[in-house]
């Protein structure tokens, strides 16, 4: 086989094993709640408990304490996110944030929660300062 020949394999050979990985990696995140799945219609959460909630759709980016992960999902126990209010703590959570955390208001597209699923989160986000 020609140099040719060969580097024509390995590029369909990598760009076969990027598209397999890729596929991958979406069904886990899908699998495992980390990311929105567009072809999975999920069980709408009816609770208001804010703990349930928050340890729904959450705990994957912010931790399961508030503690943070990446600059894109901060901790919510410390720093800038420590100083909010109640109804700025809603709205961030009612309007998201783009390509970072989606919107959860049911007013919003693809939006999941009521105001009072919004409110009972935003009270356990600030119940989680005070937890060590």
């Amino acid at each position: 086989m020609s140099d040719a020949g060969s580097i024509k394999v390995w590029v369909l050979v990598f760009v076969a094993l990027f598209g397999v990985g890729t596929v991958a990696l979406v069904g886990i995140g899908c699998a495992v709640g980390a990311n929105q799945c567009p072809f999975v219609k999920n069980k709408a959460l009816t609770t208001t408990d804010g703990m349930t909630l928050y340890q729904s759709t959450c705990i994957g980016c912010h931790g399961a304490r508030g503690e943070g992960g990446t600059a894109d999902a901060p901790p919510l126990r410390s720093g800038e996110a420590a100083t909010l209010t109640l109804a700025q703590i809603e709205a961030k959570i009612a309007n998201g944030k783009p390509f970072f955390m989606p919107a959860y208001s049911k007013k919003k597209k693809h939006g999941t929660f009521s105001d009072a699923q919004i409110q009972a989160v935003a009270e356990y986000v600030i119940s989680l300062r005070t937890k060590s």
